[in-house]
């Protein structure tokens, strides 16, 4: 079983524009996220998944650089383009990341994919307040280094529900987690060594200028000692700087 991580990114994002690839310590955010997802032990391809849109052909470019894969595909229709990635690089598992949430680390996503083949799941997520389940007994991951894990052959149903394509106020898996009864989903939660991102009020994902500062940051903090560096840095980090809370969230 081949398993390929897709990085799901565009530079036309109208809140935050190229956000992938503003520069940290003379790199571009998003090849920061591909080095922390390229340590994995279980991913055999990492792969950005990015539209046909002229405005996207810098993220084709730095694939290049990198030596990493590169997709092109329908911008709004998100799954169609994972999916033709995953056709085109042979993968039978999805591990679909998003480009905004370079913190996202290779243990935590060997841990859920490790949980997804255990638990012979169809689709396996970190769990957060993003998910439709009423469980209050749940332990909730913080927002922004989301990582769902799905095989192939469920991601390619997604032509079987319509109401869902292009639906900007839907995630474009929610096809599956939407529906329990058809689909076995697998929830990982932030218990263990996973613990201390029980925090499921904190997030970490980029979508304004405040939240970008926030991570080059936390890079700027930890990279030069550590390339690879833990989640556990970022939370103590947070947690004897505490101005940088104030950098997460909207405007």
């Amino acid at each position: 079983m081949t398993i390929g991580a897709f990085v799901v990114a565009r530079l036309s994002s109208s809140r935050l524009p190229r956000k992938n690839i503003l520069g940290i310590l003379g790199k571009p955010m998003i090849e920061l996220m591909a080095e922390r997802v390229q340590a994995s032990r279980l991913i055999d391809k990492v792969v950005i998944a990015t539209s046909t849109l002229p405005s996207d052909d810098p993220l084709e470019e730095l694939a290049g650089r990198l030596g990493i894969g590169c997709y092109r595909g329908s911008l709004d229709n998100i799954m169609e383009r994972i999916t033709g990635a995953a056709n085109i690089y042979q993968c039978d598992i999805i591990v679909e990341l998003l480009g905004d949430n370079p913190l996202v680390h290779a243990a935590l996503i060997d841990d859920v994919i490790t949980f997804f083949r255990n638990g012979e799941y169809d689709y396996a997520a970190t769990i957060t307040r993003e998910y439709p389940v009423i469980d209050s007994e749940k332990k909730l991951f913080s927002l922004g280094v989301r990582v769902q894990v799905y095989s192939a052959a469920v991601g390619h149903k997604y032509p079987d529900y319509p109401e869902y394509i292009g639906n900007e106020s839907k995630h474009p898996c929610a096809y599956i987690f939407d529906h329990p009864d058809r689909f076995r989903i697998g929830y990982f939660e932030a218990t263990g060594k996973w613990a201390f991102m029980n925090r499921p009020e904190l997030t970490f994902a980029v979508n304004h200028r405040k939240n970008f500062e926030l991570i080059r940051s936390i890079f700027e903090r930890n990279y030069i000692n550590d390339r690879n560096f833990s989640l556990e840095k970022v939370y103590e980090q947070l947690d004897t700087q505490k101005y940088l809370y104030l950098l997460m969230g909207n405007e």
